[in-house]
């Protein structure tokens, strides 16, 4: 029995007794058995660190003798990739799962050791249950410190699809993502236990599902730039299984992140909040079986395991606690307050959040699609882009269109004489802006509109800036710079909001640009030969090849005209890795030549003996908005949590008046 492996053990033995402790604890009142549980989530996290620093340092020093070690490792990965390889296989990834488990656990409980609150001690026994199933998982399922009967001369090498950047990052993001929306859930769920269903647990939980929502959010996105440069062909987002287990939990947080503040201002949509909080979560577990169970066949999906009725046992017992606490609290989560008005803000979050909801119970039914049929019929049955397209763009650009409109809405009543007043310059220059591109060529109807909405959204930020600066400049006597400044100051939080969405404006844009503008074309060419797309001409002139220690690298160079020019040359590449032991596998690394207008994207798709070669050419419109929208969002979330560091810290140093 290794190290690692007892130390995993002990790890397991300090958190069930956290949790009897909790459980105890919390029945009996008990402050010494409460102070134990935070001692011991402590005492957790030092002993799972120190277990994966365990495995790390087995990946690094090439140690064979374990399992994972040689199945996702060689002599001569990367650094980087070797780090990487932490994550990539299933027991690694379950044990980095149980990590930030422990590290957000005890983070929680350093963050609020000075507070006091009645849901402290049940958020932490909560986390600490969900860390037991995944360190549950670790031990007896799935052990990255199995040790080989014989140990290997060499591993197995990683995929040589995952030795990308992105590939280094993207897996911790949306770890990250949906490990931190396991703490929103624990409010929720300690909420409904204590039978406070007030905006308390809202309040405390916030900032952890905004930084949980972040973060899935740029998972994805990585996850989305990984597939366009890695797979060869061309797109970001293919309505795989594995890319929608990551976005069914965005959907709902998204809908969850903007639901909380109608109750935190209007004390309404508690339902909402909880049932969100825990759909949520449980969505994050659903990604986690879709990878893990092989009942869905995915490029992105780990191999088939016994795994898969655990987490639906353990999602099952979630499901029945959370419905049978809800039923019970059922006359605490009556709203205070009712919807008085269509032109309100609060309606325009409810008719958000059913949206959300909609687009994730479809693209959740075209995922499990193939498992149910194959569990009826047999066989498994696909439904494609064409079916997840027909709803996701009707009512993706419904909420956009909320998106842009909502900052117009008031809280309760929005009188119909201060919208028209706030909307008709807003809209008036929209129409223009509409015809204006019409007549310049946009003709394609879905692309107009979501154009139009863009224009939209950024004039009414806009206008709202100005006219809440004019305003509190004539109430306080200000000169115009000093009310500007001012306004962003005090209403910070406002206005970072508003630069999210504004990289949500970019990401829509990037998505017209890329779809319905897009150019491709397959052609074979020989040395010498050329062939258009679009203003570029494509001159194909070399093949080569070379060797490297992991791989043989082939490639092609094009030199790129516009105008008769030469303005560039592109060297598209295919890969053949060579691992110690493993079979040799065949990767497309693409080139591109990239601006802010478009991409000019080119894959070596095959070449032949005669040195002629086939490629795949593209021209991308608007594509680097996408990753500049992501950039912008995470831009706004950081304000955010800088105004809330500079406002605390700020309370904690003004003097308390007696």
């Amino acid at each position: 029995m290794s190290l690692g492996f007892i130390i995993l053990l002990l790890a397991f033995l300090l958190n069930a007794y956290s949790i009897w402790a909790g459980t105890t604890g919390i029945k009996f009142n008990s402050k010494s058995l409460l102070r134990y549980t935070r001692k011991t989530t402590y005492g957790q996290f030092v002993l799972v660190t120190f277990s994966v620093a365990l495995l790390l340092y087995a990946l690094l020093s090439r140690d064979f003798t374990y399992r994972y070690v040689a199945e996702y490792s060689d002599r001569h990965l990367p650094l980087l990739y070797t780090i990487s390889a932490l994550y990539a296989g299933q027991a690694g990834s379950l044990l980095f799962w149980a990590w930030l488990l422990t590290i957000f656990n005890s983070m929680f409980v350093f963050f609020t050791r000075k507070k006091e609150s009645e849901l402290q001690p049940y958020v932490i026994t909560i986390v600490n249950v969900v860390a037991f199933f995944f360190l549950s998982l670790v031990i007896y399922s799935s052990n990255p410190f199995e040790k080989l009967s014989h140990p290997l001369p060499d591993g197995y090498g990683l995929n040589p699809l995952l030795q990308n950047p992105e590939m280094i990052f993207h897996p911790p993001m949306l770890f990250l993502g949906f490990v931190g929306f396991t703490i929103p859930f624990a409010f929720a769920l300690a909420a409904l236990m204590k039978g406070d269903l007030s905006s308390k647990w809202i309040n405390e939980s916030r900032n952890w599902s905004l930084f949980a929502w972040i973060a899935l959010t740029i998972g994805n996105l990585l996850g989305a730039q990984w597939a366009y440069v890695e797979l060869g062909w061309g797109g970001y987002w293919a309505w795989d299984p594995v890319e929608n287990a990551s976005l069914l939990p965005w959907l709902t947080g998204t809908a969850f992140i903007h639901s909380i503040m109608a109750q935190r201002s209007l004390k309404m949509m508690k339902a909402w909040n909880v049932s969100l909080a825990i759909v949520t979560f449980l969505l994050t577990i659903l990604g986690t079986f879709i990878t893990r169970s092989g009942i869905i066949s995915s490029v992105h999906a780990f191999g088939k395991s016994n795994m898969g009725t655990l987490f639906l046992i353990f999602m099952g017992l979630i499901f029945i606690v959370s419905l049978s606490l809800i039923i019970r609290r059922r006359s605490s989560l009556k709203p205070e307050e009712k919807i008085s008005s269509f032109l309100s803000r609060e309606f325009s979050f409810l008719l958000n959040n059913f949206i959300l909801v909609i687009l994730t119970v479809t693209v959740l039914w075209g995922t499990l699609y193939p498992a149910i049929t194959e569990l009826f019929i047999g066989k498994q049955i696909t439904l494609g882009q064409e079916f997840f397209n027909k709803i996701s763009i009707p009512f993706g650009i419904a909420l956009f269109l909320l998106l842009a409109i909502c900052p117009l809405l008031f809280w309760r009543l929005t009188k119909k004489e201060l919208v028209f007043k706030r909307t008709v310059i807003s809209f008036s220059l929209t129409i223009i802006f509409i015809a204006t591109v019409y007549f310049l060529g946009v003709k394609h109807i879905n692309s107009l509109i979501v154009l139009g909405i863009a224009f939209l959204a950024v004039i009414v930020i806009i206008s709202d800036f100005l006219q809440s600066s004019v305003t509190r400049k004539k109430n306080n006597q200000l000169s115009l710079v000093k009310s500007l400044t001012e306004e962003l100051s005090v209403n910070t939080r406002k206005y970072a909001a508003y630069v999210i969405h504004l990289g949500v404006v970019m990401i829509f844009i990037a998505i017209v640009g890329t779809t319905a503008y897009k150019v491709e074309k397959q052609v074979t060419l020989k040395k010498g030969e050329a062939t258009t797309l679009g203003k570029y001409t494509l001159v194909y002139t070399k093949m080569g090849e070379h060797y490297e220690l992991t791989k043989d690298v082939f490639f092609a160079e094009i030199d790129i005209y516009q105008n008769e020019k030469k303005i560039g040359t592109l060297t598209p590449e295919r890969f053949l890795y060579k691992s110690g032991i493993g079979e040799r596998q065949v990767t497309t690394e693409v080139d591109l030549r990239s601006n802010l207008i478009e991409d000019l994207y080119v894959s070596l798709a095959s070449y032949q003996s005669d040195e002629s070669a086939t490629f795949v050419l593209m021209l991308n419109p608007l594509q680097n908005w996408l990753w500049i929208g992501g950039i912008v969002m995470t831009i706004g979330v950081i304000i955010i949590f800088i105004d809330v560091s500079r406002k605390k810290n700020k309370k904690s140093t003004t003097p308390s008046k007696k």
